[in-house]
């Protein structure tokens, strides 16, 4: 019974592979050749077409609001935001955080150090405790993150 890969040629195999030729050296150069003309013109385009988007975006001055630029933290912002960072450079998995009023975003190494993902966390002034989410279920960097801050706070507190 001749199946799909038999010699006869009945039927063609639409699994086989024939093998390629081996390119040639002048082959190798012009394929070479041809990959860099490509680059060349894709950059080339690329340009043109930031020139272009440039070109005709409109450019005025704008006046910003003064009083939203001139915001000064307050000191126990200031104080927050040390003891965050304080907290952030004792737990090992915090990578880099950032505080606006009493507020943080921290990003979070990842378990295999590839990659960072991240974690918010909103602080009550006046008690400490903490509202917080991120992505990952069952995560513990961001409880003992929350537990250095708590901390921390109250240690300031008593001082």
């Amino acid at each position: 019974m001749p199946g799909p890969s038999t010699p006869d040629g009945d039927r063609e195999n639409p699994y086989s592979v024939e093998a390629a030729e081996p390119l040639s050296r002048k082959k190798k150069i012009l394929l070479g050749i041809g990959i860099g003309i490509g680059a060349v013109a894709v950059v080339a385009v690329g340009g043109l077409l930031v020139r272009l988007a440039q070109k005709n975006c409109a450019t005025e001055e704008v006046e910003t609001d003064k009083s939203l630029d001139a915001r000064v933290p307050t000191p126990a912002e200031l104080e927050f935001a040390a003891v965050v960072s304080a907290a952030a450079e004792s737990v090992g998995k915090i990578m880099r955080v950032s505080t606006s009023d009493f507020t943080v975003e921290a990003k979070i190494r990842s378990n295999s150090g590839r990659g960072t993902w991240p974690a918010y966390f909103e602080f009550d002034e006046e008690t400490g405790h903490c509202r917080y989410s991120h992505p990952h279920r069952g995560a513990t960097a961001p409880l003992f993150f929350i537990e250095e801050v708590q901390r921390r706070l109250s240690e300031a507190a008593a001082v």
